[in-house]
């Protein structure tokens, strides 16, 4: 028996760091939407007691390194499993970009294992082991958007109005652990009520925000030139996703973000960087 699900990206509308706790993770508020670029993902079950990986993107792990394996082997050493899975990754979502590719797809893992091993194991069960591989994991286990807090692992799901994005990333990896721990702690805590924001497009572009994007275009001058050239093509609002390096531009209309899209496909050719066109999913 073999399964094939997609494992969207996501990108932080807004991303507020309170403050560092003793373990060493931070505390944040964030505002998460996945969006309609995705991996895909197929799942086979083996006689074979092992776990296998095989992907087409040249630079993905595929031992135990990889978010996908560690997903496998935690919930066979839970839950057991007489035999193992071979899985193989269609991977879109570009690696280290801040677009959750790595929590998507461990997330994925442990839905099409559920199935495949025909656990019946609740949503929550499954967040509570997600968790224990990375706090963005629990959010890609849950349908639509939602405002993450804690480490991220507390969610309150939202509904979100339409929106589009277009995606540049410039082709280079940032550290999660890098960023977080290069951050500036501030003690501008903005305690605003989101709901009235989250209506409309209008509104949630004036919540845009993200702490990392600082301390990260200091040293990469790139989020700067990419926020320039989505800016320039009018979207409602320009931001750096998670840890980066990847920026969007929003848009309330799929004919103006496929317009952007087409010219700026053309404008970056020479710089070496991708552009994505995308869609928020409800």
């Amino acid at each position: 028996m073999t399964i094939r699900l997609d494992a969207p990206a996501k990108v932080n509308l807004r991303l507020e760091i309170l403050g560092r706790r003793e373990d060493g993770y931070h505390k944040i508020r964030t505002l998460l939407q996945k969006i309609s670029l995705h991996d895909t993902l197929h799942f086979s079950l083996r006689k074979k007691k092992e776990i296998s990986i095989e992907s087409d993107h040249p630079s993905l792990p595929t031992g135990k390194n990889n978010l996908v394996y560690q997903a496998a082997e935690l919930l066979i050493e839970k839950f057991g499993c007489d035999g193992g899975v071979h899985i193989r990754i269609e991977k879109r979502i570009p690696l280290g970009a801040g677009l959750g590719g790595g929590s998507s797809d461990a997330a994925t893992t442990l839905k099409a294992m559920n199935q495949l091993l025909k656990l019946n194991l609740p949503k929550k069960t499954l967040m509570e082991v997600g968790l224990e591989i990375g706090a963005d994991v629990p959010f890609f286990l849950i349908e639509g958007s939602a405002i993450g807090s804690g480490i991220g692992e507390r969610l309150r799901k939202i509904n979100l109005p339409p929106l589009w994005y277009i995606l540049i990333y410039p082709n280079f990896e940032i550290s999660t652990r890098w960023a977080y721990q290069n951050s500036l702690l501030t003690n501008q805590h903005f305690h605003i009520n989101f709901n009235k924001f989250l209506k409309t497009p209008e509104g949630i572009s004036r919540i845009l925000l993200n702490h990392l994007e600082e301390v990260v275009s200091k040293r990469y001058p790139q989020i700067e030139a990419m926020k320039e050239m989505l800016s320039s093509f009018n979207p409602i609002g320009v931001l750096m996703t998670g840890s980066g390096p990847t920026v969007f531009g929003l848009f309330t209309e799929e004919k103006r973000a496929s317009e952007a899209y087409q010219k700026i496909k053309k404008m970056i050719i020479k710089r070496g960087w991708i552009v994505f066109q995308a869609k928020g999913l409800s």
